[in-house]
């Protein structure tokens, strides 16, 4: 992984390149869009497997009704509930997938940063990056120091 900014090449990855501080956090922010419409596809099939479960349920009570199967007032009373449950379920997947679509409209409206990727530079890129006269620390290295160890009691030292 390569920092956008300076070029620097990171060892994992991170939310903050260790050498300018650059964000490295906004490129996750592209790669959600592609998440939400995944999410809406599968709410979307979720919607059409319950709608068909729910009318082949209603659809059986019927014809098990008009073949005397089931009585009467027991199969209507069945196929009332399911088509409540019909309305219900669908009117909570709905409302779902307007949230979901909304959260896509809004991830699309985020200013989207171009060329910020962190593959390897490409010549070009890495011959307009700089080498620095003198070696550059790390933004780490001003902040970490090195512990004396801490011992018990009737430890050597």
């Amino acid at each position: 992984m390569y920092c956008h900014t300076c070029g620097a090449r990171l060892a994992q990855a991170l939310s903050y390149c260790n050498h300018c501080g650059a964000n490295l956090s906004t490129l996750n922010v592209q790669g959600q869009a592609g998440t939400s419409g995944t999410a809406i596809d599968t709410l979307l099939w979720v919607i059409v497997g319950t709608t068909i479960t729910l009318l082949g349920m209603a659809f059986g009570a019927l014809v098990l009704m008009n073949n005397g199967t089931i009585n009467e007032r027991l199969g209507m009373a069945f196929v009332i509930l399911t088509f409540v449950a019909l309305v219900v379920s669908d009117g909570i997947l709905g409302w779902r997938l307007l949230h979901l679509n909304r959260e896509a409209d809004e991830i699309r409206t985020v200013p989207q940063l171009h060329d910020l990727s962190t593959d390897e530079p490409d010549p070009l890129t890495a011959r307009a990056l700089h080498e620095p006269l003198e070696p550059v620390s790390s933004v780490t290295e001003q902040t970490t120091r090195t512990l004396e160890p801490s011992y018990g009691k009737g430890e050597r030292r």
